[in-house]
């Protein structure tokens, strides 16, 4: 199954909720690979702390395979591939056969591929990973996203037909809104300081 994230703009949080979600896949038990795919503004290395130096850029120009750019995290099951350095061409490779190639490759070594894409309501580069998805996630950030930013989710309904988005709302502060949120502001805290290579937003 493929999950891929997205949001508006950059600053609301979709590498944070890409890194736990696959975080929380690798602890049930399934084999998972977390792909950088915004190669305009990549963060997955900064979240895992490691270099750029190769990863999804340099494979999509067929300089690197794909099994040479995966690296290890600290939680079983869970691979990455970094974004690489940035190209000159970020949006031709998003849509380019070999991304479709690997994809299915992918598809044949792991059980969960997520991706971490560029934010959709800036470029246009996510488009192609939220469609070959089986499971595409639209990342709003309580402080920071706009309500204009609802019509970037409904174009995406209608226009592109991705009828099954779903929506998570990030970084709302429960304790701030405890009184209003009718006793469901646990904070389950998956991927807070268990030292899996996640991380929160500046």
């Amino acid at each position: 199954k493929i999950i891929a994230i997205s949001s508006t703009i950059s600053g609301e949080g979709k590498t944070f909720v890409a890194i736990n979600v696959a975080g929380i896949q690798a602890i049930s038990g399934k084999r998972v690979v977390l792909l950088d795919m915004d190669l305009r503004k990549p963060r997955l290395h900064i979240g895992f702390d490691v270099s750029n130096d190769f990863g999804m850029s340099t494979i999509l120009c067929n300089k690197d395979k794909w099994e040479n750019c995966v690296r290890k995290s600290d939680l079983e099951g869970l691979d990455y591939i970094t974004a690489g350095p940035v190209p000159p061409n970020p949006a031709e490779l998003a849509f380019c056969d070999r991304m479709e190639a690997i994809l299915d490759e992918l598809e044949e070594a792991y059980d969960i591929i997520v991706i971490d894409t560029p934010p959709i309501g800036i470029v246009t580069d996510a488009l192609i990973s939220l469609q070959r998805s089986n499971y595409p996630i639209y990342v709003f950030k309580s402080g920071i996203s706009k309500r204009s930013f609802i019509q970037n989710v409904n174009n995406l309904i209608d226009e592109k037909k991705l009828t099954n988005i779903s929506i998570v709302f990030n970084g709302v502060d429960f304790r701030r809104h405890r009184s209003t949120t009718y006793g469901y502001g646990y904070g389950y805290g998956y991927g807070y300081g268990y030292g899996y290579g996640y991380y929160s937003d500046e």
